[in-house]
Formats: structure tokens, sequence, C-alpha cells
């Protein structure tokens, strides 16, 4: 009876599906138009301002490369003078608002290699730019707060950074962000009513103007009241305890800002709004808070596909699935503490947990989460079943600024999958103690377009006599991303982590590092990546399993395109990674296997929808599934498939 390798069938299918997406294009039908396109704008005569920020304020642009490389249809705007004429006035103030005040801006169209092509030309005379000849400052309050606010760092800081110096140019675009930035300052020196405006005297034909800056801090406010709306089951002093604001605090825009940040963040409030209420001027401000809460009960219900790497045969579809399960209470004892229960179920791993989180342990940026659980994993090499708890202390410094302290104490009894395979060193029950402390910083992240993030972590295992095993590790992983264009991110990860100290000469499966899979090196299955060893059944070679190491290094290069203008949606990603697995830290070469690939990226209202598929550049014969020089493998090895919910990194 013949055998159906389910794999191969998934590969071959997602490859023709792919196959008929991207040839489409090649047989729409369409009817040639007769008018003139747009085929490139150019930018003569800017000498201030680079050609990229010109053409951002226009309205005609040229059409992308791969929109160009399109012969079968016509791509570019429709050719409109009107347009174009809007876009000479656009051009024109753009520059006044900078000081250009006799700025002059003409227009031409030239024809390209086909007559509908047009290139459209504007030509811009700058002129000589209007010049501040001076400055005057004034606070206009009493010499107490006068000085006051004179001599604090950060309004003097402001004050530097505003763009009105002598001989500079004069631009009153920037007026509004100036007075807004002197507001905020006032504000966060404690005067809530605060107030600023610039006047200007400007003398077109000398090219000169007079600058006047007048700051009204008006008067020095405290916190009084804060007052709490919409509350319906949490007692509204645990609300304004979640704000931070203390009566008779100095006013501060920044703490108001991070009050609202924290009581929008709880768990139990669907909506949160912080404002000022009307009330007289005075030295004391009252504060309100609007909320709305969520049900206090909630059911979450999640389903997945993946893990197509552990299938066989038709027998094993059901390794395709995976599930979770979990309920959640959001005001336990009516303090607004979470207690939630959460089921998972894969061919992988299942797990019980739940998770008791107190969200306020000493301020509104610190909590206290106990975390007890039980775990069942399935690895390639190994079989584990754990229980334990975790308590872990979370402080948010700020938006961008996290740290965690956890302990973790876990049962461990861990075996090999198989009666037939001998693991003498993974075949044990051992106790986990363990300190961990994890950092996480963002820097301008943005939805995985730009920005950059780091996370350390380090482990402390044995550190108070409960543990089996004694050893640490760091590691860290550092990601950025670029937007190059409206259309295209490039994304960059490094990942390294190192059990540098063991007591022990020999360490568990489970505690060993791993690398591999559809978040790491993709070329490589879950955990596949560095060093294996041979399994024989019955006296035959059956298979390689990882062994897993003491060191792990991995990078990953990615370019994410996205498609919205060809078909709704979808996008693509070419990408480079690359990594190792090493058996010890002092053993670290620069032996690095890579893995090279594309795939396609759907956005789903549950998240991007991932397959990607990778070539394996240089695999070991391992890899490959050669064995003393025999050959028990496919061309099959070489490539890997992943399907998931989500990007890579």
């Amino acid at each position: 009876m013949a055998v159906i390798n389910f794999r191969k069938i998934i590969r071959c299918f997602l490859f023709l599906c792919a196959l008929w997406i991207f040839s489409m294009p090649l047989f729409a039908q369409g009817v040639p138009e007769n008018d003139a396109r747009v085929w490139n704008v150019k930018i003569e005569g800017n000498q201030t301002f680079d050609d990229r920020v010109v053409k951002s304020v226009i309205s005609n642009e040229a059409p992308s490369l791969l929109n160009k490389l399109k012969f079968w249809k016509r791509v570019g705007m429709h050719l409109s003078e009107m347009e174009i004429r809007r876009d000479v006035i656009r051009i024109e103030r753009f520059y006044q608002r900078r000081g250009f005040n006799d700025v002059l801006v003409t227009y031409r169209i030239e024809e390209q290699n086909k007559e509908w092509r047009k290139m459209i030309f504007f030509e811009i005379v700058e002129n000589s730019p209007i010049r501040i000849s001076r400055v005057q400052n004034r606070i206009m309050a009493s010499p107490k707060d006068s000085v006051l606010v004179a001599n604090n760092d950060n309004f003097k800081s402001v004050m530097r950074k505003l763009p009105y110096r002598e001989n500079r140019r004069f631009e009153p675009v920037t007026e509004q962000e100036a007075i807004g930035n002197l507001v905020d300052a006032l504000k966060n020196l404690g005067y809530a009513y605060a107030a600023s405006e610039i006047n200007s005297t400007v003398d077109t034909t000398s090219k000169s103007a007079e600058v006047e800056i007048i700051n009204y801090p008006g008067p020095r406010t405290r916190f009084d009241s804060v007052i709490v709306e919409g509350e319906t089951t949490i007692a509204k002093r645990y609300i304004v305890r979640e704000t931070g604001l203390q009566k008779g605090d100095l006013y501060s825009e920044a703490d108001l800002r991070d009050a609202q940040r924290e009581v929008f963040n709880h768990h139990l409030l669907r909506f949160a709004i912080i404002s000022i209420p009307e009330q007289e001027i005075d030295t004391t401000l009252n504060v309100l808070v609007r909320v709305q809460e969520t049900p206090l009960r909630a059911v979450e219900l999640k389903f997945g596909v993946g893990n197509i790497t552990r299938i066989e045969g038709w027998e094993d579809s059901y390794k395709l699935f995976r599930g979770q399960a979990t309920w959640t209470h959001r005001n336990v004892r009516g303090k607004g503490e979470r207690f939630s229960i959460s089921g998972h179920a894969s061919a992988i791993e299942q797990r019980l947990s739940s998770n008791y989180q107190f969200p306020y342990l000493f301020n509104t940026k610190s909590s206290i989460i106990f975390s007890p659980f039980l775990q069942h994993k399935l690895e390639p090499s190994y079989e584990i079943t754990r229980g334990g708890m975790t308590n872990s202390f979370v402080y948010q410094y700020s938006q961008h600024l996290t740290g965690t302290i956890s302990y973790e104490f876990t049962l461990n009894n861990e075996s090999s999958q198989s009666s037939q395979v001998d693991l003498p060193d993974s075949i044990l029950s051992y106790n986990v103690s363990s300190l961990n402390l994890n950092g996480y910083y963002a820097n301008n992240l943005r939805e995985g377009r730009r920005g950059s993030s780091i996370q350390p972590s380090w482990e402390l295992s044995g550190l108070f006599g409960q543990a089996t095993y004694s050893f640490q590790q760091a590691g860290v992983d550092a990601r950025k991303f670029t937007q190059l264009t409206d259309n295209i991110v490039f994304a960059k990860r490094i990942n390294f982590s190192g059990i540098y100290f063991a007591r022990q000469d020999s360490l568990p499966a489970d505690i060993r590092v791993y690398n591999g899979g559809t978040n790491s090196v993709r070329g490589w299955n879950r955990l596949e990546l560095g060093p294996k060893r041979p399994i024989f059944e019955d006296g035959e070679f059956s298979r390689y399993v990882p062994t897993g190491g003491r060191a792990t290094f991995s990078f990953n290069a990615e370019f994410r395109f996205q498609l919205h203008h060809v078909i709704r949606r979808l996008g693509l990603a070419a990408f480079l990674d690359g990594g190792q697995v090493w058996r010890k830290i002092d053993s670290i070469t620069n032996n690095i296997q890579y893995g090279v690939g594309g795939g396609i990226r759907y956005q789903s209202p549950i998240g991007p929808i991932r397959i990607d598929v990778a070539y394996k550049l240089n695999p070991t014969d391992e890899d490959l599934r050669i064995y003393q020089g025999q050959d028990y493998g496919s061309a099959w090895n070489r490539w890997g498939l992943h399907f998931s919910i989500g990007q890579a990194f």
C-alpha cells in the first residue's frame, strides 16, 4: 500500500497557489486608454529643501518602479493641468510659510518615449528669505515667578531650541509648535493656566523681522480633588489610586499624561479619559476621570493551524490544529485584581495555567503576578512534563521601558519520546529554582514599521539551594525596523543566549538552548538547527534529533513589501536568516548556517497570516539526513515551510 506524503502535498498546493496569484495580472484584459499619464516628476531650482520634501507637499507623483514594470497596462496619474497649477500654489505656500515670501514657481510638461507618458518639471526660484533681526523675551508674572521660570533648566532648554535666533530665517509655520512647547514647559512647572504668544513685525522691503516672545504663567497650581464618573463595580478610590495623582502635589502636564496612560491601561477599564473640568482660575485644581468598565468576566477562545513539520501522513492531520481557551475575572475582591485560567493544546504542547495579578503594589507602575502551571511538551528529542509556580514583579517605568524580576520553581520529569531511543542524560527528574531578570526598551517603535527595541535577560538558577542543577544564563534580543518607502520596510533582528556557568558537566535537554523554526532561522524546523545525534531503531538508522547546546546566536534580515495596490491586504517578504548552536560557550566559532527565502503575508482581522518558504544554503550532513555517507533524506530536507499568524519578529 502506497504511503501518502502529506507534507509534500501541502508544499505543492501552496506553490501552485502562489503561482496562480502572481500570474493573475498577466492575463488581465484592458482597453488601452488614450489620455496622458504622469510618468515622472522633477523638481528644479530648490536649494534649501530636498526633492523628497518638496514632492511630499504636491499631489502629482510618479508611479513606483513596480508599477512601471507592469507593461501590460498603463499606470500613473491622469495628467491634469488644473492639478499641476494647484501644485504650483502648494509649493509657493510651502516656501512662504518658511520665510521665502518672494518665491516664484513655474512648470512645464515634456513628452517621454511614448506620447502618453509625460514628465512634469516644477522650477523654483527661491529668492532671498526674510531673516530675524531682533528677538525679545518677556515673562508676564511676579518677580518671584519670573525668576523661577527663567532659571528652570527645562524652560531654558525649550527657549534654546526655539527657531527664533538673530540672523536665522523667519518661518511663520513654526509659530504654533513653538507656542505649544512653551506652554507645556510652563505647565510642567505647575502653571496650569499658562499661555504664550509670539508677535512678529515683518519688513518685506528689508527682508527682516522682529520677534517678541511673551509668556503668561498665571497662578502656580496644585492638585486638589480627583472626581470619578462612570464606575459601576470598582470603588472610586482604586481608580483615583491608579492615577497616581496626590492632593497637594504641584500640577504637571506630564503627570496628567502619565495618569491618563495608567488608568487607560488598567485591565478592568474599556475606556478612560482624564480632563480638567471648567472651574475658577485658582491655586488649586480639580481633575475629572471618566471611565467605562469592561465586563467583569469573559471567555476567550482561540483556534489556529500549524506544526506542518510534524505531519508524516493523513493519520497525523490532527497535529495541524491548536487551540486555547481562557476564562478571566477582572475584579477579584472588588479591588481591580485579575484572575484567569487558561488551557492550551497542540501537538507540541499542552498547558494548563492560572494567573493572579495585583495591578498596584506600591505605585501605579508596579504590579505582581502569581502563576501556577502544568505543562507537557513533545520536542524532537525529548518529552517533558513539568509543573510549578512563577512569581513576577513588573515595573513599567515608562511606556518605553519595562523591567521584570521573577522567581520560578518547577518540578520536571524528562524522558525520551521512544523506548527504543537511548538518551541517558535526558531521562531525569529534577527541580529548577531560578531568579530571572528581564528588561524591555522600545525607541519610537511603531507597529513593526519603524523604531527599535532591545530585550536583555539574565537567569540565575540554584541561588537558594533548591535546584538540582545550578547554572547562569544571559541573553539579548535586539530589533530595528526601517521604513524605506510607504510600502517597504527593512526589518532586522539579532539574538544571543548562552549558559556561561554551570556547576554540572551535563544539563537536561530542556535547560539547554536551541534554535531554528518559524520565528528564528527559517531554513530549519522547530529547534533543529545545530548539533544532532543519530537515532537507531531495531539496529537501523532512523533519524537525527537535536541535542541543543550552551550557546546560540541568530540574525534575521527581512524586506517586507505591501502590495495593497495590487491585491488588497496582500504583502510579500524576502529574508536572509542565519544562526548556530554550540555545545559549549567557549567553543563558539564562525560556522554560521544560513537560510534564504520568501513569503506571503495576508493582513487578516486577527493579524497577518504568514507563509514562509526557506532554503538552507549550507546544510550539514545531519540536516540532509546523511549518515556515514549514505543518503537517507530527500530534496525536501533543504527546505523549510512555515505557516503562522503574526510576523516572524
